[in-house]
């Protein structure tokens, strides 16, 4: 008899670009914004995990996101430091599905 309740869970990596780098510009340096998630890798694990939960018999009954805080300093035009700013951004999701009843 299979269980009754499965979890599952991902996470997301943060969203990056890459730019020019180096003292001519001719190298390329990777990026990371620490606000923003990589959307389309989120979207993707996301379907992936609903996939996954419906081929086993399974329907989704919650989805918690999974979010992590951090802060960002804060500074005038003049480069004045003003103080941090707190935020969070979801960067994952723990999914949770209960077993279909024939």
């Amino acid at each position: 008899m299979s269980k009754k309740f499965i979890t599952s869970w991902f996470y997301s990596r943060l969203d990056s670009e890459e730019v020019p780098a180096g003292f001519f510009g001719n190298k390329i340096k990777k990026v990371y914004d620490q606000r923003s998630v990589d959307f389309e890798v989120f979207a993707q694990r996301l379907e992936d995990t609903y996939n996954s939960f419906d081929e086993k018999g399974y329907d989704v009954v919650n989805v918690v996101p999974v979010v992590m805080g951090t802060s960002d300093q804060c500074s005038t035009t003049k480069g004045d430091y003003i103080g941090d700013v707190g935020f969070s951004i979801t960067r994952g999701a723990l999914v949770v599905g209960k077993r279909r009843e024939d």
